[in-house]
């Protein structure tokens, strides 16, 4: 992304909310049979030495992308097509992200995603590795970036609980700022994550999120992940989309796919699915994918996973930034972008 042309909205310093706050946002759920929910514990993410060194070596070489992007000044630059830098002040810890604001985006509310990037990953980092800018400007979404504090996002398996981020704050300010200041249209704001992105994605569709319509997660979903410890509620249904790797080394698949029967059970899905293998479009990958359809869900509230039989732990359709040998094999079967897009866009919130 091209830090040069980066525009800046900031929030007043101290706040705990954004200082241009958007009026409360509607529930998008739909009440559900009392299902009791325990968080289910999912085992550490295991992570080879190999991979160690070689995410060591990439945060070399990234290093210079740790930091936000030099800003230009407020103004009406804001809205004006390219990256910018949003920040808050939240919970007392300056934080940021990076709005993308497509070419062909118009003048009124425009439908927007919000990507939460791996625990290794930067803003810079998940853009390159998953192509979302360009995608985003294809589809003529605005993109947001944010970046999270440390290592990973908090409460989630491969994050740091650092108990003064507040990462779900900060996220319901940012979507606060990313309307008031970037004309995001408040009923089609929509969620993705990769890797412990996906995980905290879906911690927050389970802690009840009322900004987002529609979730999408890859390589990152597990049963009852950053479910309020305790809990003997539900979380309210939601759209939910899970693209994993059959063979991927870091969350396995057994725990993915138990996270979309987690969400099936949820949107009062049958636990039965219609699968449908996709066309084998490179045979020569290794891989090949495979679409279950949850089945008896309400048109509201769909459950659906992807799973790529052979690849790793990867964003399919993006250039991942290690070798097969360190996460896996990529699909030529599957543009997660695509997918993602296709699939959330269908929903909004009620006005």
């Amino acid at each position: 992304m091209d830090s040069q042309r980066a525009g800046t909205v900031t929030a007043a310093r101290g706040s705990r909310v954004a200082t241009t706050p958007a009026a409360a946002l509607p529930v998008a759920s739909v009440p559900v049979a009392a299902v009791p929910i325990t968080s289910v514990p999912i085992r550490s993410v295991p992570i080879t030495s190999v991979l160690i060194a070689a995410l060591l070596a990439a945060m070399a070489l990234v290093a210079g992308c740790l930091l936000p992007p030099a800003a230009r000044a407020d103004g009406p630059t804001r809205g004006a097509p390219g990256d910018h830098v949003a920040r808050l002040w939240h919970a007392g810890i300056e934080r940021w992200a990076v709005v993308h604001v497509p070419p062909t985006a118009g003048s009124g509310p425009r439908p927007t995603l919000f990507h939460f990037p791996g625990m290794f990953e930067t803003p810079r980092t998940a853009d390159d590795s998953a192509r979302l800018t360009s995608f985003a400007d294809k589809a003529g979404y605005l993109l947001v970036i944010p970046a999270h504090e440390g290592v990973g996002w908090q409460g989630v398996p491969g994050g740091e609980n650092t108990a003064t981020a507040d990462d779900p704050g900060f996220i319901r300010a940012l979507t606060d700022l990313v309307v008031t200041g970037y004309g995001a249209d408040p009923s089609r704001l929509y969620a993705s994550g990769m890797s412990n992105g996906g995980l905290f994605a879906q911690a927050l569709a389970c802690r009840g999120s009322t900004r987002f319509a529609a979730f999408a997660v890859v390589a990152g979903s597990a049963p009852g992940v950053g479910c309020p410890a305790g809990s003997t509620g539900q979380p309210p249904r939601t759209p939910m989309l899970v693209i994993h790797g059959q063979d991927d080394k870091i969350i396995k698949y057994s725990q993915a796919e138990a996270g979309a029967r987690y969400w099936a059970l949820v949107d009062g899905c049958a636990d039965t699915t219609v699968d449908t293998p996709l066309a084998d479009r490179r045979p020569g990958d290794g891989t090949t994918v495979v679409r279950h359809d949850f089945t008896g869900c309400s048109p509201a509230a769909p459950v659906v996973l992807f799973e790529v039989v052979g690849g790793g732990h990867i964003w399919p359709g993006g250039a991942p930034m290690f070798s097969a040998a360190v996460l896996g094999r990529d699909t030529g079967d599957l543009d997660a972008n695509d997918e993602i897009w296709r699939f959330v866009a269908r929903f909004r919130l009620p006005a």
